[in-house]
């Protein structure tokens, strides 16, 4: 048996989301027919980050185990040739048995991209904000979410189940012109936790709400308290970090 790693790029926008669901178009289901089409056999390819309907990639990280006699360049030329424009497959590695593309992961990055103004180009990549906002106010509130700390009011997901505490080792607000990036890093990310984190501190910069009423809101562990999800079209998976 062998292990696979690949390093793979998608536009989410007309994607079911990476879980494979029955019926439904998903990252996960295209890419396993792909590689059963390759290795002549049902796959199960494991994803780093089970992205949401309409979330992109630029570097996600799967993973599956094979018994096959291709080499890691030929089974990425073959997907290269089998899969839809809309994903990619930047790079195949052969891994050590044990590799787990989600569980062997230590940290993901995601970047969430707004625009100050309407785009016809990049209307699929990015949520548009065109009330003015306060980038040092984001900031200050951002500083505040830094740390380990129980994101329960940043998730839709209320269960005794889930765990919520998450360790967020990096918010950066970065604006170039009309575009704005938020980047974070953590070790994990609860299910819509960066598009409420995001919301949350459009709110802070629009001065709906104040930097100091962060701690309020984490503190609450509720939902309700905190800023409306944004839309998912902004929302990239950059990064799988591992071996830290």
């Amino acid at each position: 048996m062998r292990n696979f790693k690949l390093l793979v790029e998608y536009d989410g926008t007309d994607f079911h989301g990476w879980q494979k669901q029955p019926g439904l178009r998903t990252v996960q289901g295209v890419i396993e027919d792909a590689v059963a089409t390759i290795i002549r056999e049902p796959a199960a390819v494991h994803g780093a980050g089970r992205t949401d309907a309409g979330v992109h990639a630029t570097g996600q990280v799967c993973s599956f185990a094979a018994e096959t006699p291709r080499t890691p360049r030929e089974i990425g030329g073959a997907l290269a040739s089998l899969l839809p424009e809309d994903i990619r497959v930047r790079r195949v590695d052969e891994a050590d048995l044990d590799f787990h593309a989600r569980f062997s992961a230590t940290g993901r990055r995601y970047v969430y991209y707004l625009r100050t103004e309407p785009t016809a180009i990049w209307r699929r990549f990015a949520h548009v904000v065109t009330v003015p906002v306060d980038i040092d106010a984001m900031r200050a509130a951002a500083a505040r979410l830094i740390g380990e700390k129980d994101f329960a009011s940043f998730t839709p997901v209320q269960s005794t189940d889930v765990p919520t505490v998450c360790c967020l080792r990096e918010i950066a607000i970065d604006r170039r012109d009309d575009v704005i990036t938020v980047t974070c890093r953590a070790d994990h990310f609860l299910h819509h936790m960066v598009r409420v984190i995001v919301g949350t501190l459009i709110e802070v910069g629009r001065g709906k709400l104040s930097a100091e009423r962060i701690d309020a809101i984490v503190c609450k562990r509720d939902r309700t308290v905190a800023g409306p999800t944004v839309p998912p079209n902004g929302l990239f998976l950059a990064e799988v970090e591992y071996g830290r």
